[in-house]
C-alpha cells in the first residue's frame, strides 16, 4: 500500500521561484515607507507569514499605521514583476507530471495571486479546482487550518497527507497538522526546516517522486 494518499504542495518558493521577486518588492516599498529593510531581512521576518502578519509586524515597526494604499500597490508592483521574471521551480513540471497520486496547494497567499503566479508558470492546468489560500479559514500557517482544510475537501485523512513546505513557518503549519513534512531547502536553511518538524529536507525536486515511496 503506498505510504499517502495526497500531496499538498506549498505555492511560493515549492511550485513557483517566487519569493525573491515579491520580497524585492516588498523590501523596496518598505524602505520607500522609511522602514530600512535588506532582502535578507524579509527572509527573516516576513517569509512564510500571511499579508495580515506581515501588516501587523510592519505596523509595529513603524510605530503608526500602513498607508491605505500599500496593498494595492504592492499587488500592482508584484504582478508586474512576475510577469517579467517569475519562473517555476526547476523541475517541478516534471514531477507533476509523473506523480501518481492526487495532489492540491494550500498557500498562506490569495487564490488571485496563486493563480497569477502559476498561470505565468503555466502550472495552473495541474491544480484546477486544487487551490486553497488563506481566505478559506480564520487562521493562516504556522497553525494547520489550512492544511486540514485542504485535506478535508480533497478526502482524506491528514495522517495520510504529505506536505511540501519551504519555510519553517509552513513545516510547523505541516507538523502540526499531523502530516508527513518533506522541507524544499534550496534556498531554505535546512536546520530550520527540521527543527520546525520537517521529516524529510532535500534540495533537488526532481527526486520528491522518489522520497513520497
Amino acid at each position: 500500500m503506498d505510504k499517502f494518499d495526497l500531496v499538498i504542495f506549498d505555492c511560493d518558493g515549492v511550485l513557483v521561484d517566487s519569493e525573491h521577486i515579491t520580497n524585492s518588492v516588498f523590501a523596496e516599498m518598505l524602505n520607500e515607507m522609511g522602514l530600512p529593510v535588506t532582502l535578507a531581512d524579509m527572509f527573516d521576518t516576513f517569509v512564510g507569514k500571511s499579508m495580515a502578519v506581515c501588516l501587523e509586524i510592519i505596523q509595529q515597526k513603524l510605530g503608526k499605521p500602513v498607508p491605505d494604499d500599500f496593498l494595492s500597490e504592492y499587488k500592482q508592483r508584484t504582478k508586474k514583476a512576475l510577469v517579467e521574471k517569475l519562473q517555476p521551480i526547476p523541475g517541478i513540471h516534471e514531477v507533476l507530471a509523473k506523480l501518481n497520486l492526487p495532489f492540491c496547494v494550500a498557500s498562506n497567499g490569495v487564490e488571485e495571486m496563486m493563480q497569477t503566479k502559476l498561470n505565468i508558470t503555466g502550472l495552473l492546468p495541474y491544480f484546477e479546482g486544487k487551490l486553497f489560500s488563506i481566505t478559506h479559514v480564520a487562521r493562516g500557517k504556522p497553525h494547520p487550518d489550512i492544511f486540514l482544510y485542504a485535506a478535508e475537501k480533497m478526502g482524506f485523512a491528514p495522517q495520510r497527507c504529505a506536505v511540501v513546505e519551504d519555510t519553517p513557518t509552513g513545516v510547523e503549519a505541516g507538523f502540526t497538522a499531523g502530516m508527513t513534512v518533506f522541507g524544499y531547502a534550496a534556498i531554505s536553511n535546512p536546520e530550520q526546516l527540521r527543527a520546525a518538524g520537517a521529516s524529510i529536507v532535500f534540495n533537488d525536486m526532481g527526486v520528491l517522486p522518489k522520497l513520497l515511496q
